[in-house]
């Protein structure tokens, strides 16, 4: 019955997959200029709340809520999935 249940209820509700890019280490090149990395982190998700350039709240197909709080503004991407 749950099974049921769940592909009924994934004919209705959109899956986004969200790709957060965080920034890393600090890179000094040849000529003296420095370059940023970015680790990137990627959660599925079926509803995306953006606060702000640096708040964002997640809620995660498993039922899970992820707050995420950053000092500086991060890049990011949704990709639709369903």
């Amino acid at each position: 019955m749950k099974r049921f249940w769940n592909w009924l209820a994934g004919l209705f509700i959109d899956e986004f997959e969200v790709t957060i890019y965080f920034p890393g280490d600090g890179i000094e090149l040849e000529d003296g200029t420095s370059r940023l990395s970015y680790n990137p982190k990627q959660y599925t998700c079926k509803r995306v709340k953006i606060l702000s350039d640096t708040e964002f709240r997640l809620y995660k197909t498993d039922g899970q809520v992820v707050r995420i709080k950053t000092v500086e503004p991060v890049g990011f991407d949704i990709t639709k999935i369903k």
